[in-house]
C-alpha cells in the first residue's frame, strides 16, 4: 500500500565529487498536473531531460523546483577556460586608453572583466560519466527526502479527513432515520395549509393521501443518504490505497457534495436541514485539504 503524500515539501542533499561539493535541492508545491523546472549549470545542459524522467518515476503530481549546484567548483567541472591573447589585447587597449586620458591610474582586473569574452567556454569537452552517475544518485537520494516528506505530511493529511469522514457518516445516519419521516410530515405540511385556506369538510383527505403518494418521491431522500454512505465507503477506501489519489478524491467530493444539496432541497425539516449544513461545511473543509494531496 502507498502512503497517502502532501504535493508541498523540500528535500536537500549533497555530495561530494574529487574538488567538488554537489548539492541537489527540490521542492515541490500544489499543481493540478506534474510541471517539472530544472536548474542545471552549464555543463550539465544535457541531462536536464533524463533528471525529469527520474522525477516522473517517482512523483505523479504537483509542479517541481529541481536545482543542482556546485559549491566549490573547479575549473574542470565548470569547463571554463582564460584566453591569454585576448586578455593581453584588452590590456593593451586599456593602457592607450589611459595614455590617451592622460590617467595615472594603472589598469586594474576589474577593469578586463568588463569584457566577457576574455573567459571562454568549451562546448565540445564531453561530461565526466562518474559525474554522471553521482548527480543521478545524488537525484535519487534527494527524491527520496522529499516523498519522505510529503508523505509525513500526507499522515496528517490522512488524520483529519478521516476524523472528518466519520462526522458525515455519523451525520448521514441520522438523516436517513429522520428522513423516513419526511414524507409524512410534507404531507401534514400541506394539509394544515389546506385547511387555513379551505373548509375542512371540502377537503378530501383520501385524495390528499393518494396525492402524497406521487410527491413521496420528490420529499423522499433514501436515495440519497444511501448514495452518500456509498461515497463516504468509496473515499475511505480510496485513502487507504494511498498516492496518487489527489483527483479521485477531488470526485468524489463533488459527488457527496450533489448529494447533500439535493438532500436539502428535498426536505424541509428543520433538523435535518441543519445536520445537511454541517455535512456541506465539512465536505468544504475536506475539498481544500485535498488540494494538496497528490
Amino acid at each position: 500500500m502507498n502512503p497517502l503524500r502532501s504535493m508541498t515539501g523540500f528535500a536537500t542533499a549533497q555530495t561530494t565529487f574529487r574538488e567538488s561539493d554537489l548539492v541537489c535541492e527540490i521542492r515541490s508545491l500544489n499543481s493540478r498536473y506534474l510541471e517539472i523546472n530544472v536548474k542545471l549549470p552549464r555543463l550539465l545542459a544535457d541531462l536536464e531531460q533524463s533528471i525529469k524522467e527520474k522525477i516522473r518515476q517517482k512523483i505523479e503530481r504537483g509542479k517541481i523546483f529541481y536545482t543542482l549546484s556546485f559549491t566549490t567548483p573547479t575549473a574542470e567541472l565548470q569547463n571554463f577556460r582564460i584566453d591569454p591573447v585576448t586578455v593581453q589585447t584588452y590590456k593593451n587597449l586599456l593602457e592607450q586608453i589611459r595614455e590617451a586620458a592622460g590617467l595615472d591610474s594603472p589598469v586594474q582586473l576589474d577593469h578586463l572583466l568588463f569584457f566577457k569574452d576574455i573567459i571562454t567556454y568549451e562546448e565540445d569537452k564531453s561530461v565526466d560519466e562518474e559525474l554522471v552517475n553521482t548527480i543521478y544518485q545524488l537525484t535519487d537520494q534527494t527524491l527520496e527526502l522529499l516523498n519522505e516528506m510529503r508523505a509525513q505530511e500526507g499522515s496528517n493529511l490522512l488524520k483529519d479527513l478521516e476524523e472528518r469522514l466519520g462526522r458525515i457518516e455519523q451525520l448521514t445516519e441520522e438523516v436517513a432515520r429522520m428522513g423516513k419521516d419526511n414524507p409524512r410530515q410534507e404531507f401534514e405540511r400541506l394539509y394544515q395549509r389546506l385547511l387555513s385556506l379551505l373548509e375542512e369538510e371540502k377537503i378530501d383527505r383520501s385524495r390528499l393521501e393518494q396525492e402524497l403518494a406521487i410527491i413521496s418521491d420528490r420529499v423522499d431522500i433514501t436515495e440519497e443518504t444511501v448514495r452518500m454512505s456509498s461515497h463516504l465507503q468509496l473515499f475511505r477506501k480510496s485513502l487507504q490505497a494511498g498516492s496518487p489519489i489527489g483527483k479521485k478524491l477531488n470526485f468524489l467530493l463533488q459527488e457527496m457534495h450533489r448529494e447533500a444539496n439535493t438532500m436539502a432541497n428535498k426536505t424541509t425539516m428543520v433538523e435535518i436541514s441543519h445536520r445537511v449544513v454541517i455535512i456541506k461545511e465539512e465536505i468544504e473543509k475536506m475539498r481544500e485539504q485535498i488540494q494538496n494531496i497528490e
